[in-house]
């Protein structure tokens, strides 16, 4: 069953600079959720069931995923990621010069953040890009403990828009946050100041 999962990974569309795509119904485009759908088993994969002359290269692209769709999403003010990318610029939801979508939606920022935790399980100590994996898991967590409520220590649905109308505290995406905020700090990823902000949460 694994073999078969990688053999479609093998095959499955990315955009020009070789980030998957979500699904292969959505061409160009790349989505936060979808680094989870995909990398913590490519990784642990890599680690467990691939040959020695294909694990390097397998490491190599888990991590590609990560630091390419952060170049993409990543908001360089708030430090938070937009949802979606789309290299066309042609999606009704895309911003014509950036190409990502309009908000900073809590649930598909911690479908990435489980994920760089998750991969970091397995990508091996001495990969070449496990260091800009972990700097991104630190930008994720000071960008998140910037936006968590105060009062309840949850996060909201749209994370940076707080006293919008129908914005509400989201319970996945709070769970989500507290999970690779804990996990970081528990393995050594995050500095632990991070503890105190998954305990609010």
């Amino acid at each position: 069953a694994a073999d078969r999962l990688r053999a479609q990974l093998r095959t499955h569309q990315r955009t020009s600079e070789g980030g998957y795509l979500p699904k292969q119904v959505y061409p160009q485009q790349m989505w936060l959720d979808g680094l989870f759908m995909a990398q913590p088993f490519a990784a642990q994969y890599a680690r467990t069931l691939a040959t020695p002359a294909a694990r390097d290269s397998a490491f190599d692209d888990v991590a590609r995923q990560f630091l390419l769709v952060a170049r993409h999403t990543r908001d360089p003010r708030t430090g938070l990621y937009y949802h979606a990318w789309d290299e066309s610029r042609t999606q009704i939801w895309a911003d014509s010069l950036t190409g990502v979508s309009p908000h900073f939606w809590g649930r598909a920022i911690g479908w990435y953040a489980m994920a760089l935790v998750d991969v970091l399980d397995y990508l091996p100590a001495t990969h070449h890009d496990r260091g800009a994996v972990i700097d991104e898991l630190n930008k994720l967590a000071r960008a998140v403990a910037g936006v968590q409520d105060p009062v309840t220590g949850l996060w909201y649905d749209i994370l940076d828009l707080p006293n919008r109308a129908g914005n509400y505290h989201e319970t996945s995406a709070s769970s989500m946050f507290v999970y690779a905020l804990a996990k970081g700090v528990r393995q050594g990823h995050l500095d632990n100041d991070m503890r105190s902000v998954a305990e609010r949460g």
